[in-house]
C-alpha cells in the first residue's frame, strides 16, 4: 500500500541542515517512495542525492501559466520578492510534476518536516478534492488531482487591477502594525478555501498517529512555555530500531506521525534517526531531556 507516493520539497536559498535530515526521515520510514527537490538554484547536494533523490532547477518547468504568473506577479508583501514568487511558482510545478503521472499522489512537503512514519494509511483518510491540507500553513500538503483551478485563482487576481489596487492599500495601511497583509500564498490559500471546496483540510488526529502543524501551537497537548514561545513536550522512544517520538496529552504519549520544526523550531531539528544505524540509547535520554525539560529546552 504505497499509493505510488512522490514527495516533493521546494527549498529556496542554500541547502540547509534540517533540509538534509527531512528528506532522510522521509526515505528512513518512506523506503518505497519517489521523493523530488526543486530550488532555485538547481545546485546539486551530494548528501541528499545519497538518500536516492532526483533534484531539479526551478529554471526547468515552462509552462504558459507559469510564464503568466511571473510577468504578472505583483509584490505585495514584507518578504523579499524573489521568495514570496517561488513559493507561488511551486504551485505551478507541481501541477506541471503532477499531470505527467497522474497516477500518483504527491505530498508537498516543508523543509523543515520531520516524518516518522508510512504516510500511505493516510491516503484513504483524506477528503475527496485536489488539495489536502493539514492546516492553514500547507507544511504537508497532498495533491491527488488537478490543481488548475487554483492556479487559475491565483492568476485572476493578478489579472484584476481593482483587487490589485486594494490589496496595496490594504498592505500599506497595515505595514506597521501587527496586522500586517501580505497577497502571498496564505493569504491565496486562506481565500480560496472560503470559494471552493476543491481545498480541504484532513483530519490530523489519526489512529496512525498525529500530524503536527507545529511544535509551537500546544493544540491540547502538554508543553512549556518558553521565553519566546510555547514548545510542545515529547517523548522519545526507540521503536522497531527507530527513534520515534510522541506528544503527551496529561501525560500519556500519543505518537507523532509528522512534526513541523517550525521557526526556532529549526533549532532543535536534529539527524534523530540516520539511514542503517539504530539510534543511541544515550541519544534518547538527552532528547527526552531537552524536549522535556523548560530549564534545558530554553537554552535551545
Amino acid at each position: 500500500m504505497d499509493y505510488n507516493l512522490t514527495f516533493l520539497f521546494y527549498h529556496y536559498g542554500l541547502i540547509p541542515r534540517y533540509l538534509r535530515h527531512a528528506i532522510e526521515h522521509v526515505r528512513i520510514f518512506n523506503p518505497d517512495s519517489e521523493i523530488l527537490l526543486v530550488t532555485e538554484s538547481g545546485v546539486q547536494d551530494a548528501a541528499i542525492a545519497n538518500f536516492g533523490v532526483r533534484q531539479l532547477a526551478m529554471a526547468e518547468f515552462v509552462s504558459p501559466k507559469l510564464s503568466l504568473l511571473r510577468e504578472t506577479y505583483r509584490h505585495i508583501s514584507c518578504f523579499k520578492e524573489k521568495f514570496e514568487r517561488f513559493v507561488l511558482e511551486r504551485w505551478f510545478v507541481t501541477e506541471l510534476i503532477r499531470a505527467e503521472r497522474p497516477e500518483r499522489t504527491y505530498v508537498m512537503q516543508d523543509s523543515d518536516v520531520a516524518v516518522f512514519g508510512d504516510v500511505a494509511p493516510l491516503v484513504p483518510l483524506l477528503p475527496d478534492c485536489p488539495i489536502c491540507l493539514a492546516s492553514m500553513n500547507p507544511h504537508f500538503t497532498f495533491i491527488r488531482s488537478s490543481i488548475d483551478h487554483f492556479l487559475d485563482y491565483m492568476l485572476d487576481f493578478y489579472a484584476d487591477e481593482l483587487r490589485i489596487a486594494e490589496s496595496l492599500e490594504r498592505h500599506h495601511v497595515n505595514k506597521n502594525s501587527p496586522q500586517i497583509f501580505n497577497q502571498g500564498e496564505m493569504q491565496f490559500l486562506h481565500d480560496y478555501l472560503k470559494e471552493s471546496k476543491l481545498m480541504q483540510f484532513y483530519q490530523t488526529d489519526t489512529r496512525y498517529g498525529f500530524v503536527d502543524c507545529n511544535i509551537h501551537i500546544p493544540q491540547d497537548f502538554d508543553f512549556m512555555q518558553l521565553k519566546r514561545r510555547p514548545r510542545k513536550k515529547v517523548w522519545w522512544d526507540v521503536q522497531e530500531g527507530k527513534l520515534v517520538p510522541h506528544f503527551l496529552r496529561q501525560g500519556q504519549p500519543v505518537r507523532a506521525l509528522v512534526i513541523h520544526f517550525q521557526g526556532p523550531g529549526k533549532r532543535v531539528f536534529f539527524r534523530f534517526n540516520r539511514a542503517g544505524q539504530e539510534p543511541n540509547r544515550m541519544v534518547v535520554r538527552a532528547m527526552n531531556i531537552l524536549f522535556q525539560s523548560k530549564i534545558i529546552a530554553s537554552l535551545s
